[in-house]
């Protein structure tokens, strides 16, 4: 007897793994047929991209996080003038 109930996700898996595995025999195929210095290149900015650049952007958001914790101590008031002495006449 056949179930027609089946397991939900079930087909849309088996379409993302059919695809997936697709891809990867695609740049199984692309490594090939790469030359030595092209395939050290792509190894290069893989790493970049993998490494420096998640890197990079986490450093960056951290000075503007500190840049706008040290600009939030401000009350808007400016203290110079509230505690110079003011002249007479």
């Amino acid at each position: 007897m056949k179930d027609i109930n089946s397991a939900p996700g079930s087909t849309s898996f088996s379409a993302f793994w059919s695809e997936l595995c697709a891809y990867a025999h695609q740049g199984m195929a692309a490594l090939r047929a790469m030359s030595w210095p092209m395939l050290l290149g792509c190894c290069l900015g893989l790493a970049f991209l993998i490494t420096i650049l998640p890197l990079a952007i986490m450093l960056f958001a951290l000075v503007m996080l500190l840049r706008w914790a040290s600009n939030s101590d401000d009350t808007g008031t400016d203290t110079k003038t509230e505690n110079s002495p003011q002249s007479t006449q």
